[in-house]
């Protein structure tokens, strides 16, 4: 919208100072040199009023050149709404879907003879004897000389959280209802 007043006043401003600002005098009917002032005195001589000169005046005029603009338009689109049919007879149909299903089968295979195979049991291996040892608490430990430790860069841990994620949808609201 503002492009179209720019343009507008524009092309009034170039309009406007492609007339000529001479100033002009007003003209009657019939030239006065000629010293007839009426329209009864011309009917009487019938001469052109010319004298045998004719003027003529060029006009050039610039004249914008249309120029393609893309207008976007929002048209509301009617959407097929799926309705009830009324069947006569209503007779139930079944529809097979053909879905590949596997199933581990044993089957059993004849061997003509026995072999050997090696199964592992645990076996529990029996403890005679417990020993106690007596310690004593608190444990004293000697220290030379205690000092600062400073730490020049923070140390990070990581640590694995589980993080439940909401992921909401967004739906496109219609431009009508």
């Amino acid at each position: 919208m503002k492009a179209f007043i720019v343009f507008s006043v524009v092309l009034a401003l170039a309009s406007a100072g492609a007339v000529d600002s001479s100033n002009k005098e007003k003209r009657a009917l019939w030239e006065v040199e000629s010293g007839h002032d009426s329209y009864e005195a011309y009917g009487q001589h019938h001469q052109p009023l010319n004298y045998g000169y004719t003027k003529k005046e060029i006009i050039t005029k610039k004249v914008p050149v249309p120029y393609p603009v893309e207008v976007e338009k929002h048209v509301p689109v009617p959407v097929k709404v799926p309705y009830p049919v009324k069947v006569e007879k209503e007779v139930p149909f079944v529809v097979e879907k053909k879905v590949p299903v596997y199933i581990e089968k044993k089957v059993p295979v004849h061997v003509d003879r026995p072999y050997p195979v090696e199964v592992k049991v645990p076996v529990e291996v029996p403890v005679y004897k417990k020993e106690y040892v007596e310690v004593p608490k608190p444990y004293a430990v000697h220290v030379e000389k205690p000092y600062p430790v400073y730490v020049k860069q923070p140390v990070y841990v990581e640590k694995q959280v589980p993080v439940t994620v909401h992921i909401k949808e967004h739906h496109k609201k219609p431009y009508w209802g």
